[in-house]
């Protein structure tokens, strides 16, 4: 069997956009599921959603950002933020032995 490490998390989510408040919400029960207005405007049959409520334009470089999606963008700020918390230099991060695992759920 192989030894693997976690040395880092990140999390953009509609339950929160790191790790601590992700974590806090679900300590707490909190949903991250709300009615969406835009749902019901465009006559879709459910009005709920779980949006992610953080400003992507603020965040991110217009020049980099421009060859992203929403989701993308959210994996990019979660990358960013595991790459932070795993507390690896450069170039250890751009190692062949360095894997990233990255889920996304609804966008794409």
């Amino acid at each position: 069997m192989r030894r693997v490490v976690v040395t880092g998390m990140g999390i953009v989510s509609c339950l929160g956009n790191d790790v601590s408040t992700v974590l806090e919400s679900l300590r707490l029960g909190r949903s991250g599921i709300k009615f969406n207005e835009e749902y019901r405007d465009r006559g879709f049959r459910s009005h709920v959603s779980g949006s992610v409520n953080i400003d992507l334009d603020e965040l991110i470089d217009r020049k980099l950002k421009r060859f992203m999606g929403d989701a993308a963008g959210y994996a990019y700020l979660s990358m960013q933020q595991a790459v932070a918390d795993s507390g690896l230099a450069e170039d250890q991060v751009s190692n062949v032995r360095t894997g990233l695992i990255a889920g996304s759920g609804g966008a794409s």
